[in-house]
C-alpha cells in the first residue's frame, strides 16, 4: 500500500508530460494552418489582380490581331505575347486553386497533355543530375477533372521525388490503362520511404522535411484532389528501391477532350449599348475598345454605386450590363440585385478575376445571363455577348 502513492504520482507525471507534448503538437498544427490560410488569402488576391492585368494584355493582343496588313514580325511578336500571357493565366489558375478562390472544374481533359506541361516545367526547375523519363502508354488518357488541380497533383509528387534525390537519380512519369481507370505513375530512384512512416504520409502536417522546408500538407492536398476526381492514390509496398506513387483516375466515357488552350471562334459582331462596371481603369479601357470593335456602344464606369444610379436614369438606353463581381463600394451581387429591382428583365454578365464558384452559379440561377472569366479575349467577349443578347 505505501508503494502505490509514488507509482500513482509517477503515472500522473507521465500523463501530464504526454498531454503537454500533445498540446505543443496541436499548437504547431494550428500555427501551420493559420500560416496556410494567410498564404492562401495572399495567393488568391495576387491571382485576382494578375488576371485583371492579363485582361488588358490579352484584350489588346486580340484587338491588334484583328488589324489587317500586319508585318510578319509583328504577328510573331503578338503570338509570343499571347502564349506567354496564356501561361501566366494558367499559373494564376493554380494559385486560385491553392487559395480555394474558385469552384473546381469538371471537364474532359487529356492527362498526357497535363503531364507534358509538368514535364516541361520540371526541365527548368530540377537539378541537371536528375534524369527525366516518361512513357505515356495509355490509349484512352481522357479523364474528368480540374486541369489546374491535377497539374498541382503531379507537380507536387514530382518535386517530392526531386527532393528525395539530392545526389541525382531518375524521375519517371508514365501512364497505362487499368480496368476503366487511367493509371499515372510517378516514381524515383531515391532512398524511399521507411516502412514505419508509410502509414503516416497522408496525415495533415506530417513531414520528414525540416521546419523551413515544408508544411506537411502536400500529400494531403494531393489525396484530396484525387479523391474529388473519383480516384485513388497508392504507395507501392514492395522492396524495390526508390518511391513510386500510382494515381488511378476514372477514364472519361468518351474521348472528346477540351484543351486549356482551346482556340476560340471568330469574333461575332453585334449592336446595342453596353454598360461596363469595373473599378480597374485599364480593364474598362480595353473593354471599351473591344466593344467598339464588335459594333457595340460602350459606357464604362468605375463606381458600382454610380453605375446603379446611371442605370436608374437611363435603363431604356442600356441593352446589357457587364459588372465585376468584386467592387470596393458595392459587390457585383448587390449591383445585379438592384438592377433587377429596377428592371426584372435586365441582361447582366458577371465577370471576375476569380474563377466561377457556387455564388456565381446562384446569380445565374437568379437571372444573370453568363459568367465571363478574366482574362478574356475579343472572341470570348463577343460570344458571351451574343449569347446574352439572344435572351
Amino acid at each position: 500500500m505505501p508503494d502505490s502513492a509514488p507509482a500513482s504520482r509517477s503515472q500522473i507525471s507521465s500523463e501530464m508530460e504526454a498531454l503537454r507534448s500533445r498540446i505543443a503538437e496541436l499548437e504547431s498544427q494550428l500555427a501551420q494552418s493559420q500560416k496556410l490560410l494567410a498564404i492562401g488569402s495572399l495567393a488568391g488576391g495576387v491571382a485576382h489582380d494578375f488576371n485583371n492585368l492579363l485582361t488588358a494584355i490579352l484584350g489588346y493582343v486580340s484587338l491588334l490581331k484583328e488589324e489587317h496588313g500586319l508585318a510578319p514580325q509583328v504577328i510573331e511578336a503578338l503570338d509570343v505575347i499571347e502564349n506567354a500571357a496564356d501561361r501566366a493565366s494558367h499559373l494564376t489558375g493554380q494559385l486560385l486553386g491553392f487559395a480555394r478562390k474558385g469552384h473546381p472544374k469538371r471537364e474532359k481533359i487529356d492527362i498526357h497533355h497535363t503531364l507534358a506541361e509538368v514535364q516541361a516545367l520540371l526541365k527548368h526547375t530540377i537539378d541537371k543530375g536528375i534524369k527525366l523519363e516518361s512513357e505515356f502508354a495509355s490509349k484512352s488518357p481522357h479523364i474528368m477533372g480540374d486541369p489546374s488541380q491535377l497539374f498541382q497533383v503531379f507537380l507536387n509528387l514530382a518535386l517530392n521525388a526531386r527532393d528525395a534525390m539530392p545526389e541525382g537519380g531518375v524521375l519517371r512519369l508514365s501512364t497505362t490503362d487499368n480496368a476503366g481507370f487511367v493509371k499515372v505513375t510517378v516514381s524515383d530512384s531515391g532512398a524511399g520511404i521507411p516502412d514505419h512512416l508509410r502509414e503516416r504520409i497522408f496525415e495533415p502536417f506530417f513531414t520528414t522535411k525540416g521546419p523551413e522546408k515544408g508544411t506537411g500538407m502536400g500529400l494531403t492536398v494531393v489525396q484530396t484532389i484525387v479523391r474529388a476526381c473519383g480516384g485513388r492514390i497508392e504507395l507501392r509496398q514492395d522492396n524495390e528501391p526508390g518511391t513510386r506513387f500510382d494515381i488511378l483516375l476514372p477514364a472519361a466515357v468518351d474521348r472528346t477532350i477540351v484543351l486549356p488552350e482551346a482556340v476560340a471562334a471568330a469574333p461575332a459582331r453585334g449592336k446595342g449599348s453596353v454598360l461596363v462596371v469595373d473599378d480597374e481603369e485599364f480593364v474598362r479601357q480595353v473593354a471599351a475598345r473591344m466593344l467598339k470593335t464588335l459594333g457595340y456602344h460602350a459606357i464604362c464606369l468605375g463606381s458600382a454605386t454610380e453605375a446603379v444610379e446611371y442605370y436608374k436614369r437611363r435603363a431604356r438606353d442600356i441593352d446589357l450590363v457587364i459588372v465585376d463581381l468584386i467592387m470596393p463600394d458595392l459587390s457585383g451581387k448587390a449591383v445585379f440585385e438592384q438592377l433587377r429591382y429596377e428592371n426584372p428583365h435586365v441582361r447582366v454578365i458577371i465577370t471576375s478575376g476569380y474563377s466561377q464558384d457556387p455564388g456565381v452559379d446562384a446569380l445565374i440561377d437568379s437571372g444573370a445571363k453568363a459568367f465571363l472569366q478574366k482574362p478574356y479575349r475579343l472572341a470570348q467577349l463577343s460570344q458571351t455577348l451574343a449569347g446574352a443578347m439572344k435572351t
